[in-house]
């Protein structure tokens, strides 16, 4: 019996190490999956934090005609030292020769939050767009560091030609529309009222008045 006694406890006692062995080995799984789970949240709170910063040059809204630069960090989170050049560089002001990247704010912008836009006067559409001498396209290079102390670099390119057709654009308003229907209401009162003459000459419109009528029309709407 006692052999039998003996037996039973061994293999009772083997039976439980391999459980305790089992729940140990699936405690370190679980804790491994547990740490991997954690390290991706991590990374995916990283990413979403990361800023975007964008540079751009495109007609002003409400005001096509002007050109305007625009800084904005479109990205989840703050940007810092924010540094742009231009590639080739632009002539901001012909007096005293300011080239477009030796502006302060390119040279090393402290802070830009996300969803915040700089925007500042760049030329006047026309006039630069119609200057042989004034790059159309070129490159912007872009460097910031994020929250964490990661350096960022983006390199992108802006043609602006592809806004051109916007230059001379006029965005209608209100008044506008008040000054065309008040011109229209003059023009069908003047064309009534010589309409009105003829007929109560009792005669059919001679050619030359009708070519008199046309003129003095064209004169109106001068």
């Amino acid at each position: 019996m006692e052999e039998w006694g003996t037996v039973f406890l061994t293999f009772s006692g083997a039976i439980y190490l391999i459980m305790m062995a089992y729940v140990a080995y699936r405690i370190k799984r679980s804790t491994e999956s547990t740490r991997a789970l954690v390290n991706e949240i991590k990374e995916i709170r990283k990413e979403e934090s990361k800023p975007y910063v964008v540079i751009d040059i495109k007609p002003k809204e409400q005001s096509p005609q002007i050109l305007e630069v625009k800084v904005a960090n479109i990205g989840g989170g703050p940007a810092f030292n924010i540094k742009c050049s231009f590639q080739p560089d632009i002539v901001y002001r012909k007096d005293p020769g300011i080239m477009l990247s030796e502006l302060p704010i390119f040279k090393g912008l402290a802070h830009l939050a996300p969803g915040e836009t700089i925007r500042f006067f760049f030329a006047a559409a026309v006039e630069y767009m119609t200057n042989k001498n004034n790059p159309k396209e070129f490159d912007t290079k872009t460097s910031y560091t994020d929250i964490f102390g990661d350096n960022h670099e983006k390199s992108y390119h802006v043609d602006l030609t592809v806004s051109a057709a916007l230059l001379f654009a006029e965005e209608k308003g209100l008044n506008d529309i008040v000054v065309e229907i008040e011109r229209l209401t003059r023009e069908v009162c003047w064309l009534r009222k010589n309409i009105e003459s003829f007929l109560e000459k009792g005669e059919e419109p001679r050619r030359q008045d009708i070519g008199s009528l046309k003129g003095m029309y064209r004169e109106m709407k001068k």
